[in-house]
Order: C-alpha cells, then sequence, then structure tokens
C-alpha cells in the first residue's frame, strides 16, 4: 500500500474517532538454522506480515503483505497477498477483492486461511502463511425465511507459496488460474428445516479445457425444538453434491446429533468419489486431537475416493469429569484391489474435580495403511497444577507403540514429554523432549551411513506477553516435521534444526 493510501486512512480515524478504527496486526518469525536433509549449513531468514484493516461502522477494507528473504540465496518474497472491501448493511453483505466463503458445508466450495500458521514449502522452500482463499467478489443476503450467497473469483492454490517462480530466467507461477463463479440458495419453510442448493461453474483459463461444474442439495433439521420438552436436544445435515466433469464425480455427508445435559452423542458419515476440487474441501471426519503425537497421527482425507464414519459420546458428571469416546474409520479404494483402512479407537477422561488442578488421560489405538502403519497404541496424561501465587506447572506424557509390515526393525515407538511453567504476568518456559525409535526418522538423509537405534529431538520454548500489543515465543532445538493439523485442515510441517523468534504485535 502507497504512504498516501495509509495517511489517508489515518486522517479518517482521526476526523471520526468514535465510529472508525485503524487496526494493525503484524507477524514477524526469524529462523537461523536448518532443515535436515535439505541444508547443508545454517541458514538466517526472516518472514514478515503485517495486516492494516480499516473500519468505521458497516464498512471494512484491508491489506495484507508478507516478506520473505533467506540471507546470502536467491530466496525473496515481496508481496500484497491480500486486499480487500466490505460492507454490511442489516442482512446483505457485500465483498469484493480477497475473502473467504463456504457453500453448504464445504463438498462444492470451501475458501478459508488457518491463521498464526507459518509454513515452509518443501519444492520453493519459502516461507508464506497458508491460504486457499478467493479473489474476486462475494455477496450474501438473510432474512428471516430465505438465504442466498452469490460470488466469482478466483481461487488460490494453497500449497504453492506467494512469489514462487520456475525456469530460467524465473517466471512467477500463477497460484490464481480458473475463473470460478456459483452460489447458495436456501429457504426455511419453518424455522427449525432449512433446505437448499449450491451449484458452481469453472471457466478454465487453459484453452482447450472443458468447463466444469459441481452442485449439491442439503437439508438442515434442528430436532432441539421437538425434544426440548423431554430435555433433550439433537439436529441433522444431509448434503449431497455432484461433480459433472474433469472427471465426473459425487459426494456424500450426513452427521447428526442428540443429547441431554449429561449424555451426548454424535455421529457422520462420508462417501466421496472424484469430489478433489482444488477449491473444496469436504469434511474429513476425523477427530482433530490436541496432543502431540495423536496431531501428528493425524489421517488426512483423500476426497477423491474416501469412505468412513465418525461417531462420538461424551458423558459429563458434575463435579468430576468428562468421559469422551470416539470410533473413526475411513477406506480408500486407489485400484481394482488396492484398499487401504484407517482406524481409530479414542477415549479420554478430563478430571474437573479440583479448580487448581487439571488433568486429562487418553488412550488412542487403530491403524493407518496409507502410512505403512499396521497396529498403533497411544496413551498419555496431561497435568497443570496452580500454585497459591497463580503460577503453573504442567506436565504431558504420551507413549506410542506402532508398527509397519515391511522395514528393520518393523516395531517401534515413540515417547514425548512436556515440562512447563507459567507466570501470572504473562511468560512461561517449556522444556520439550521428543524421543522415537522409528527407522524412517533415525536415519538421517543428509549422511551416507544408516543410522538405527533411537533418537531424541530436545528444544525449549520461552514466551512472553508483554502488555496488550505484543506476544513473543523463543524456540531453540530441533523438532521432527510431519503431519499437522489446525481447524479440520491437515499441512506438513518441515523439519527443523536451530533457533527461532516469533514476534505478533496489534496495533
Amino acid at each position: 500500500m502507497k504512504i498516501s493510501k495509509i495517511l489517508l486512512l489515518m486522517g479518517l480515524c482521526w476526523a471520526n474517532p468514535i465510529s472508525a478504527q485503524i487496526t494493525i496486526n503484524t507477524l514477524f518469525e526469524m529462523q537461523r538454522g536448518k532443515v535436515p536433509g535439505s541444508d547443508t549449513t545454517s541458514v538466517s531468514t526472516a518472514y514478515n506480515q503485517v495486516n492494516v484493516d480499516f473500519s468505521q461502522k458497516g464498512f471494512q477494507a484491508g491489506i495484507r503483505a508478507e516478506v520473505y528473504n533467506a540471507v546470502g540465496t536467491s530466496r525473496e518474497v515481496y508481496e500484497i497477498t491480500q486486499k480487500y472491501a466490505r460492507w454490511n448493511h442489516k442482512g446483505f453483505r457485500l465483498e469484493v477483492g480477497n475473502y473467504n466463503a463456504i457453500l453448504g458445508r464445504g463438498l462444492t466450495l470451501r475458501a478459508f486461511e488457518i491463521p498464526g500458521v507459518v509454513l515452509e514449502s518443501q519444492l520453493y522452500r519459502l516461507r508464506y502463511s497458508p491460504t486457499q482463499d478467493m479473489a474476486g467478489a462475494y455477496a450474501s443476503w438473510t432474512s428471516g425465511y430465505l438465504e442466498a450467497k452469490a460470488l466469482i473469483g478466483q481461487p488460490a492454490v494453497g500449497d504453492i507459496p506467494p512469489g514462487a517462480t520456475t525456469g530460467n530466467p524465473p517466471r512467477d507461477i500463477a497460484r490464481r488460474q480458473d475463473w470460478v463463479s456459483g452460489g447458495e440458495l436456501s429457504i426455511r419453510p419453518v424455522s427449525p428445516i432449512r433446505l437448499g442448493g449450491t451449484i458452481l461453474n469453472v471457466n478454465p483459463d487453459t484453452p482447450g479445457d472443458d468447463n466444469t461444474g459441481a452442485w449439491s442439495s442439503f437439508a438442515d433439521i434442528d430436532l432441539s425444538p421437538a425434544l426440548d420438552k423431554a430435555g433433550l436436544y439433537g439436529s441433522f445435515y444431509g448434503e449431497y453434491a455432484k461433480r459433472n466433469g474433469g472427471p465426473v464425480g459425487d459426494g456424500l455427508y450426513l452427521s447428526g446429533n442428540l443429547g441431554g445435559s449429561r449424555l451426548g452423542l454424535s455421529f457422520e458419515f462420508k462417501d466421496y468419489d472424484n469430489m478433489g476440487l482444488r477449491f473444496n474441501a469436504p469434511p474429513s471426519l476425523i477427530r482433530e486431537h490436541t496432543a502431540f503425537l495423536l496431531n501428528k497421527a493425524t489421517h488426512v482425507l483423500l476426497s477423491i475416493n474416501e469412505k468412513g464414519y465418525q461417531t462420538e459420546a461424551t458423558y459429563v458428571q458434575p463435579n468430576v469429569g468428562t468421559l469422551t469416546a470416539n470410533v473413526t474409520y475411513a477406506k480408500n479404494t486407489l485400484g481394482p484391489t488396492v484398499t487401504t483402512v484407517f482406524k481409530e479407537r479414542h477415549f479420554s477422561f478430563d478430571l474437573e474435580k479440583f479448580s487448581d488442578l487439571n488433568l486429562g488421560i487418553f488412550f488412542n489405538w487403530g491403524k493407518d495403511d496409507l502410512s505403512g502403519i499396521n497396529r498403533r497404541r497411544i496413551a498419555g496424561v496431561v497435568a497443570e497444577k496452580k500454585t497459591t501465587s497463580g503460577q503453573s506447572i504442567g506436565l504431558d506424557l504420551q507413549y506410542q507403540r506402532a508398527s509397519r509390515p515391511f522395514g528393520d526393525p518393523q516395531k517401534f515407538t515413540d515417547a514425548y514429554s512436556l515440562i512447563s511453567w507459567k507466570h501470572p504476568k504473562g511468560f512461561g518456559a517449556a522444556l520439550i523432549m521428543d524421543r522415537t525409535s522409528d527407522p524412517f526418522e533415525v536415519d538421517r538423509p543428509e549422511t551416507f551411513d544408516i543410522e538405527t537405534g533411537t533418537r531424541a529431538f530436545w528444544s525449549i520454548n520461552l514466551n512472553a506477553r508483554i502488555s496488550t500489543y505484543y506476544d513473543a515465543v523463543l524456540f531453540a532445538g530441533e523438532r521432527r516435521g510431519g503431519t499437522a493439523c489446525t481447524s479440520g485442515t491437515c499441512y506438513q510441517v518441515l523439519p527443523f534444526k536451530g533457533l527461532e523468534m516469533r514476534v505478533n504485535t496489534y496495533f
């Protein structure tokens, strides 16, 4: 953004300080270290994201800039990655520029970003904030009995970082190509029932490519009014989607829940066939875990061909705690004779009896053929104790036993432990030890020798909250790469060894 535009926005804000506001958020991340297996020596890098937002009554406008530089290399990015303007008036909403949106439950379209996550591309070796947003225009209108959405734009390819280039001389890689247009329309014949559908059309940029499209129909029913007299709540949602061309496919998603004051039950079903569009994200039906080893072992949805279900039950005993049981199953048919299965059984208990002690235990067992894991057992305990002075001491212990049908050795273990301390003034520290005997992790790809035995990854985290305007985190040591999931979206994190500092500012 030019300086003159920033000054103009600031002038508008000062002219009417009651109804107008400018906020500036920045995310700065510096690294000094290397990616094992890719870097032979340590590299110094810096990533900075700046968000400027102006709002006044129902109007909002903003811009995002991302800057990345790896010292001593040609890897650098200076990009304006988001520009947007939004206007809200009663039930009407209009957005132009970059925007996030979802149609139905995401079977046909879901445009989103993962806030606070910074990734590094293995292919391009650039750091960036992962987004799958749209660039174009979006409008929605909501009344008592009618809801409508209309959109047009170019979706971003989430795994291509801004500023990525290819060739010699280098040329920019287009992160946005085809144009997508469509919308959603739903009605409420009665208040608890919503019926509707979505439709999309894809106009490809590449000459010779055929236009493709997708549509879906859905029903969303709130059962709580009918169950309220019995002290229960419940809901049901069902959506069927059809993909036309490139190739033809379809998808079915069903979900429902039923519960009362203590017991809650939920069930979800999926059946996706060739529903892997660049701009959609169907529900994965895989439980998202906060525990490190469980999150790392999460199954990644293959919407090109996946069928399965997830069911969960929770029971709350007042003044004692909460019991949770979850069963997840997914099957991928990769060929006429090739089928893989993901199974997970999860049980956890969270103690709520003591105000100064948080305690949680879990046990998880299953398999993941896609990852080559034919048997897995994970258990853990997480505890945090508050002292009379307001400080907190935490302990996190997790252990995994797993096996593969191939390799030497076939069986391996993982152990994860964390000891943390927090001060009520906003700063703390944590010591982490991550130990594995997995032969895929023990062997170091940067050496010619084949390492066996065990390998430990030690690290320390220091964090501080400075007033309401700054917070900082310092990481030193080594961490493993692999799968991580946030808000239902999974991504790959590269391993790292060295020093990393992150600073967030809020104005």
